[in-house]
Order: C-alpha cells, then sequence, then structure tokens
C-alpha cells in the first residue's frame, strides 16, 4: 500500500513540477532589466517606455518616446495600453514602476518589464533625455548595471538630476 501513494505522490510532484516549467514563475509579476537592456529594447518596434511619475516629472524630465500614464491612474488608464506590446516601466528610481508592473500583470499583460533603478540610473548611464533635464551624473554604472565607485571608495550619493524630480 506504502509503494501505491508513493508512485500518486511523485506522480503529483511530476505534474506539478512540469507546470511550473511551462508557465514560468507563478508569482513573478514581471522582468527587470538594465539600462542598457531597455536601450535595446527600445529600438525595436513593438516596445512602449512606459513612463509612471506624475505629470508634473514627466514634463520635466522624460526618456525619449516614452509615453506617460501616472501610477496613481494607471488602474483607470492601462486600457490605453496594447496588452500583446513589450511594455517597459519606469518612474524616478524603479520603486512605483515595479508596482505598476504587478498591476498591468494582474490586469492581463503579457510581457511588462521593470527598469531596474529608473530614470537616475538612464541618466547615470548618460544616455539621452528629454527636457529641462541638467546637470551631470555623481556616478556611473557599467554595462553591467554595476555601480562604479569614485577612487576614493566611497559609496556615490543618489544622483541629483535638476530638473527631473
Amino acid at each position: 500500500m506504502t509503494i501505491f501513494f508513493s508512485f500518486i505522490d511523485r506522480a503529483l510532484l511530476g505534474a506539478l513540477f512540469f507546470i511550473l516549467l511551462t508557465r514560468g514563475p507563478l508569482f513573478a509579476a514581471c522582468i527587470d532589466a538594465k539600462v542598457f537592456e531597455v536601450e535595446a529594447m527600445s529600438e525595436q518596434n513593438g516596445t512602449v517606455l512606459l513612463d509612471v511619475r506624475e505629470p508634473y516629472e514627466f514634463n520635466d524630465c522624460r526618456i525619449p518616446g516614452s509615453i506617460n500614464v501616472p501610477a496613481a491612474t494607471l488602474q483607470k488608464e492601462y486600457g490605453k495600453l496594447d496588452k500583446g506590446a513589450t511594455i517597459v516601466v519606469y518612474c524616478r528610481t524603479g520603486r512605483r514602476s515595479l508596482d505598476a508592473c504587478k498591476n498591468l500583470d494582474e490586469k492581463g499583460f503579457k510581457k511588462v518589464i521593470n527598469m531596474g533603478g529608473g530614470i537616475s540610473a538612464w541618466y547615470n548611464t548618460g544616455r539621452k533625455l528629454e527636457g529641462s533635464c541638467e546637470g551631470r551624473p555623481d556616478f556611473i554604472y557599467d554595462r553591467s548595471g554595476k555601480v562604479l565607485r569614485r577612487k576614493d571608495g566611497a559609496v556615490p550619493p543618489e544622483p541629483e538630476i535638476k530638473g527631473c524630480k
């Protein structure tokens, strides 16, 4: 009798393993991507750069070609977005965009990507911005997304982008 239950247990575990392999992670709401990956994706047709910051933030400073749907209104305005598109979501540092990714995932969007570090990371890698963004990065990232430290070894401060709060 114990051999029979052992067989059933193994079969159930095998079925669960198969489901996990074919459906992907059950709790992953969106994929994280580094700035350089997002830059490459943004050059492809069908990719939408979605800025979920407030309109005053978007108007001051934004990634070229992006659209603005504030995180606070995304629940009501997600219908403006194409569910079949690759949507790269960003905010200032990546916190609001992560919540927005989860929200879009719950609404049935299939390919939602969170840009890690937000527009601050985009700025610090020297990528082009539109609007009244001024200043220069206090620190930069290498192509892998790792922060490059100053020669004195000090941890860099969070960047201050004038006109881009």
